[in-house]
């Protein structure tokens, strides 16, 4: 089932837009303010966002900028009150791919809802596979020879880099721009320690992630 994040703090359009995507086979997780969207993100794989430009807490469209900037590439629908073309074409700028002025008819939320989620699913990675070793980016899961593997979002993150690499070394630059973004002020210590952290995690399998000295790092499967 398709999970779609709505960000709507009026209580009556979001009980409708819940209720009716949801009764057209869509999962929807609704939060009415800014704070937690991007948490949100990092937590479940989303199909869709559907935000409302005026939040109590936060502007929609610097929130969506947030959201490239932090890396997600699901499409957005705006939601705003305002109809005029610049107000429009701002919210393109920021990163929404769809916009719909309020008053709007269900249907065509729902007809440009599904537009949405199926150019979704053509955006979604391709599952990563070597050896024995399995990383579904999209569901937000890994196994090692069938046996999952509890990992976290940074930790799969960090794993499915280093497993794209076959063995090979992972610039230090490159996991921070992949993995945190291009944009993300990140000390060494704090990569040290996401990858420390997964080391714990890959242990009891055999798997292990060497230290390339003033390079990176690379995955080595057991001996």
């Amino acid at each position: 089932m398709s999970l779609v994040l709505l960000v709507e703090d009026d209580a009556g359009i979001g009980r409708a837009i819940v209720q009716g995507l949801g009764g057209r086979g869509l999962c929807v997780r609704w939060l009415r303010q800014g704070a937690g969207v991007l948490d949100a993100l990092v937590r479940e794989q989303m199909a869709t966002v559907i935000l409302d430009i005026g939040l109590p807490d936060a502007d929609g469209l610097a929130l969506c900028r947030q959201i490239r900037d932090a890396g997600h590439a699901m499409p957005i629908l705006m939601l705003t009150a305002r109809t005029a073309l610049d107000d429009r074409l701002e919210g393109f700028d920021a990163g929404a791919d769809d916009y719909l002025a309020k008053p709007f008819a269900f249907a065509e939320l729902a007809a440009r809802v599904g537009v949405l989620v199926r150019r979704a699913g053509q955006l979604l990675p391709p599952p990563i596979t070597w050896q024995g070793l399995s990383i579904d980016r999209a569901a937000g899961t890994a196994a090692w020879h069938r046996t999952p593997l509890a990992l976290e979002p940074r930790s799969l993150a960090l794993l499915a880099e280093l497993a794209l690499a076959r063995g090979g070394v992972v610039e230090r630059t490159a996991l921070i721009d992949r993995v945190w973004g291009a944009d993300a002020v990140i000390t060494d210590n704090a990569v040290d320690v996401a990858v420390s952290a997964l080391r714990k995690r890959l242990g009891p399998c055999g798997l292990a992630i060497a230290a390339v000295r003033g390079r990176g790092f690379r995955l080595t499967l057991p001996e």
